[in-house]
């Protein structure tokens, strides 16, 4: 899936293909929480806080489960990434580290994109607009 957002981001092939992963560790993931419903390791669940969250990382069994949940969302937050630029026409070589940043930091390669994507668009409005913008629309 990376490879392809990274090298192949403007095949049209690139968005059906990318999928393909996601949707295969999602079923994994499914089956996953099947097992877990049937044979729980842990007795009772506390999502509301960290100490819940960390105690239910004590078993490899979650442990999986939370490591496949990053690799269904990692990759469809970088694909959301290309066909966004494709649509708002971002050069990719500006796209490219942001998916690297999505890749390995998630949240702060989708950071990283909204602000390249928010400084290339203020760059590329019409000069007369951007002097408008900046002289606070007096």
């Amino acid at each position: 899936t990376w490879a392809l957002l990274l090298f192949f981001p403007r095949w049209k092939q690139t968005p059906r293909l990318a999928l393909v992963i996601p949707v295969l560790h999602s079923l994994l993931y499914a089956a996953l929480v099947v097992h877990m419903v049937r044979f729980p390791a842990v007795k009772t669940v506390d999502l509301a806080s960290l100490a819940g969250i960390a105690a239910l990382y004590r078993n490899s069994d979650n442990v999986l489960a939370g490591w496949l949940h990053y690799c269904v969302f990692d990759p469809l937050v970088g694909l959301g990434e290309v066909l966004d630029a494709k649509k708002q026409k971002v050069p990719h070589l500006l796209v490219a580290p942001c998916l690297l940043l999505t890749m390995f930091l998630g949240p702060v390669g989708f950071l990283a994109y909204l602000l390249v994507r928010g400084l290339y668009l203020y760059a590329k409005r019409p000069r007369c607009v951007r002097d408008y913008l900046l002289s606070g629309g007096r």
